[in-house]
C-alpha cells in the first residue's frame, strides 16, 4: 500500500467483532514492525501476545474501566515493554548479531554504549526509552492496518510490575503501551491535523 494512502487510513478503532487473529498474522506484525529505527540500533522494546484467556482477564483488571471492552473484543492484544537494562541488551545485540556486525560495531555494543548507558540519569534513561517505544509503536500500527486489521494503542492501564506478574515477564521488562487489534466493522474517524504553516519553518 502507498505509503500516505497507509497512514490516511489509519485510525484509532476501539470496537472489534471478537474474531481472533491468526497467531501466525500477530508474528508477521510484530516482525514487520521490529524494522523501526531506534537510537543507537538498541531495539529496546519486547512484545508479549497475550493469548492466554486467564492472562488476558487478568490483565483487563489492571485496564481501566472506559478501556476493556476493546481489550475484551479485540480478535489479539499485544502489550508493548521497554528494556530498561540497556547494557545487557546492548552486549545481547553483540552476541547475536555476530558475523553481521563489523567489528567497530561490536566494540561498540559490547564495551563503548554499555558504559554510556549505565551512565545514564533515571529521568534520561526514561525519556530515551521513551523516544524508541514511540518508533516502535507508530510502526507496529501501521503495520498492522497494512495487514487488513484496526488497532489502538491503549495508556490508561496500571503500569505496574503486576504486568510483568501476570506475564510472567522478567522485570526488566516495563510495561509500556496494551495494543488490541482486529477486525471490525468500525472505520475510524480522521482527527484533525494542524496545518503545515502551523508546524513546519524555512530558514
Amino acid at each position: 500500500m502507498d505509503y500516505v494512502k497507509l497512514n490516511k487510513s489509519r485510525h484509532a478503532v476501539k470496537f472489534f467483532d471478537g474474531k481472533k487473529i491468526p497467531t501466525v498474522d500477530v508474528k508477521q506484525i510484530i516482525s514487520a514492525a521490529s524494522l523501526a529505527p531506534s537510537a543507537h540500533n538498541i531495539q529496546s522494546w519486547h512484545f508479549v501476545i497475550v493469548e492466554s484467556v486467564e492472562k488476558r482477564a487478568k490483565l483487563l483488571e489492571e485496564v481501566r474501566p472506559k478501556n476493556r471492552e476493546q481489550v475484551e473484543q479485540a480478535g489479539a492484544v499485544i502489550v508493548l515493554f521497554s528494556d530498561t537494562d540497556l547494557a545487557e541488551r546492548s552486549r545481547e545485540i553483540a552476541r547475536l548479531g555476530g558475523n553481521e556486525l563489523t567489528d567497530e560495531q561490536l566494540l561498540n555494543f559490547n564495551s563503548r554504549y554499555p558504559q554510556m548507558f549505565e551512565n545514564f540519569e533515571e529521568l534520561y534513561e526514561s525519556n530515551y526509552l521513551s523516544i524508541n517505544i514511540g518508533l516502535i509503536a507508530m510502526n507496529l500500527v501501521l503495520a498492522i492496518k497494512n495487514y487488513g486489521y484496526e488497532s489502538n494503542l491503549i495508556l490508561g492501564f496500571e503500569r505496574t510490575e503486576k504486568i510483568n506478574d501476570i506475564l510472567e515477564v522478567e522485570r526488566r521488562y516495563r510495561p509500556e503501551l496494551i495494543v488490541p487489534l482486529g477486525n471490525s466493522d468500525t472505520k475510524g474517524k480522521p482527527s484533525y491535523r494542524l496545518p503545515q504553516d502551523r508546524i513546519m519553518e524555512i530558514r
